[in-house]
């Protein structure tokens, strides 16, 4: 085991993923959770696509969010399985977003901003998270 110190940037990017992540449940909870008052707040147009939205995908965002906050934790915890939840969690991101961009009528009816500029940021943040944990692990920072 490498027993150099741990760089300080390890420990920020590690935050800052976990806070990202539960950010992500927070907002796969709240999906989970729609009211009628929190469907109210969006258009007729808006309310009819996330009817669209089959079951699975719902799976899919459970996935992805959970196994990236699972993921980062393990990083605080310096815990090797961090890297598969990391892998689990961008292929779920991949194909919620693909379903997303090119299935639904997300663009459409959400704006370019909403359904093709923030899923294409969480796929990339999705995988830088898996690159550092795979360098950490790689540098036996992980165990």
């Amino acid at each position: 085991m490498n027993t150099s110190k741990i760089p300080t940037w390890f420990w920020i990017v590690a935050v800052l993923g976990l806070l990202w992540n539960a950010m992500g449940v927070f907002a796969f909870i709240s999906d989970l959770t729609m009211t009628p008052e929190k469907l109210a707040l969006y258009t007729p147009e808006q309310q009819a696509a996330l009817a669209d939205y089959p079951a699975w995908t719902k799976i899919i965002y459970g996935i992805a969010t959970i196994a990236g906050l699972l993921g980062c934790i393990g990083v605080l915890m310096r815990k090797s399985w961090a890297v598969p939840l990391f892998l689990a969690s961008l292929i779920a991101v991949i194909v919620q977003q693909a379903h997303s961009i090119f299935i639904t009528r997300a663009v459409e009816v959400f704006g370019a901003g909403v359904a093709i500029v923030f899923p294409v940021v969480i796929i990339i943040l999705s995988f830088v998270l898996l690159i550092f944990a795979r360098i950490a692990r790689g540098r036996n920072w992980l165990t």
